[in-house]
């Protein structure tokens, strides 16, 4: 009882060190925002399914997921190269290998757009009948691929990061769901036909996207370090030792866990149809919405580790894994019971009845969701100790040899539920193994071998 009654002040006592209080307090500020995005996005998928019904809900879902689905396999996630190799340079004042390091990344970015748009536009027609899609929905998916040429942000989005402007990120992040919320209202008051949803979709991620461009790009010519900045490039990765082997890891690791996230919907939707995989959608976002905080603590404590990285700060380590764990898993297990205890009520009321079919998955997907918020810090850490093959591996064996095959029966079986089951069982492993390797990886630096 005495262990119990000390946790409030034990948490407090935490919250007295600089680090661990700037990683939450930066997560707070970008939270701010994300309360806002969560609301917009809520009423964006409120009004569509009210407005288009289940199965036509089910053909967007579908065409927003492939999209996205598409860009995550074809962009890199550049933003964590920026930084990991940024912090050494600000941390050596070393402006020419910064600009060096921005010009490498911006061009990996240009060219995953590129690729991404022609490889959207082309796949469609062949990959449409696969989830029911007739000539003109093709022709909707292939022009709504064309938004990726606007999702060049993943540099800027780092160099926002590493300059600890988490406030931008904040405001950055309300701009597209709140256009999209109004694009939607309007459509949906109007009555207007489908393709008036995919267009209001595509003008608020292009202005989004132009947005944080600016955004990044403005707050590293304040600094200053543009000064002297040419075209060249020659030489890009020479002042950054294995840039390019982080970058490759980075980004397929980021690309398998796309299969757990946007993909996932566009598979139950081959399997099972555009209604099921709009309920999944369902599910799915609103899971995402209730546990946002541990991406945005993700977010804004791998910047902490790579700092402490370039100084062998390797004991504090464990120390931000362990609490900051524990604190994010706390309360995700709080909103855990409050789904398990409003969840179908909460979906009749916002999206229909026919949605309420949704509540089991939902309950599953925030079961999973809680796990993997209570491991959040572990991915960062690898990744700040340079090991981006890691959480690789252990993402190829859960996604596709445990969820893939999973969703795949059980999504035949039992629909969105199986799917959902499916998910919690990936993020249990993911969980476990994660947990083992990054304890061996620090113990490892810690306690030097004899």
């Amino acid at each position: 009882m005495n262990t119990l009654l000390n946790v409030p002040r034990t948490v407090r006592r935490w919250f007295t060190d600089g680090i661990f209080r700037r990683i939450f307090k930066n997560a707070g500020l970008m939270l701010s925002g994300r309360v806002a995005t969560g609301v917009f996005s809520l009423g964006t998928l409120s009004l569509a399914a009210h407005g288009l019904g289940v199965e036509q809900f089910g053909v967007l879902v579908l065409i927003q997921s492939y999209v996205l689905v598409i860009t995550a396999l074809t962009t890199f996630q550049s933003w964590q190269a920026v930084i990991r190799y940024g912090a050494q340079c600000l941390d050596h004042n070393n402006t020419p290998a910064l600009q060096a390091l921005v010009k490498f990344t911006t061009l990996l970015d240009v060219a995953g757009v590129i690729v991404g748009s022609l490889v959207g536009y082309v796949v469609a027609p062949y990959l449409g009948p696969y989830v029911g899609w007739s000539e003109e929905v093709v022709s909707y998916a292939q022009l709504f691929s064309f938004l990726i040429l606007f999702t060049i942000v993943a540099t800027p989005t780092g160099l926002l990061r590493l300059y600890d402007r988490f406030d931008l990120l904040a405001v950055q992040t309300v701009v597209t769901p709140a256009l999209r919320f109004v694009g939607v209202g309007i459509a949906a008051l109007l009555s207007a036909p489908f393709w008036a949803y995919l267009l209001s979709y595509f003008i608020a991620g292009a202005v989004g996207g132009i947005l944080l461009l600016y955004m990044g790009w403005r707050e590293i010519h304040r600094d200053g370090r543009l000064k002297g900045l040419d075209f060249s490039c020659t030489g890009l990765t020479a002042p950054h030792g294995g840039i390019w082997r982080f970058s490759i890891f980075s980004n397929l690791h980021a690309s398998l866990q796309v299969i757990t996230a946007h993909m996932s919907t566009f598979l139950v939707g081959i399997v099972a149809g555009p209604a099921a995989a709009g309920l999944f959608k369902i599910g799915r976002d609103v899971a995402t919405a209730l546990t946002k905080p541990a991406e945005l603590l993700n977010q804004s404590i791998y910047p902490e580790f790579a700092r402490l990285g370039t100084k062998s700060g390797w004991d504090q380590f464990a120390y931000l894994i362990l609490r900051s764990g524990a604190v994010a898993g706390g309360a995700g297990a709080v909103l855990l019971a409050v789904t398990f205890a409003f969840g179908e009520p909460f979906l009749v009321f916002f999206f229909g009845a026919p949605f309420s079919e949704a509540y089991v998955a939902l309950v599953l997907l925030v079961a999973s969701a809680v796990i993997t918020i209570a491991g959040f810090p572990m991915d960062p850490a690898l990744y700040a100790m340079g090991r981006p093959s890691i959480p690789l591996r252990i993402d190829v064996v859960s996604i596709l040899l445990i969820f893939v095959p999973l969703l795949t029966v059980l999504t035949r079986l039992y629909g969105p539920t199986g799917a959902a089951v499916a998910t919690l069982v990936s993020a249990a492993f993911t969980f476990g193994a994660m947990a083992v390797i990054t304890t061996t990886q620090l113990r490892l630096r810690v306690t030097p071998p004899a």
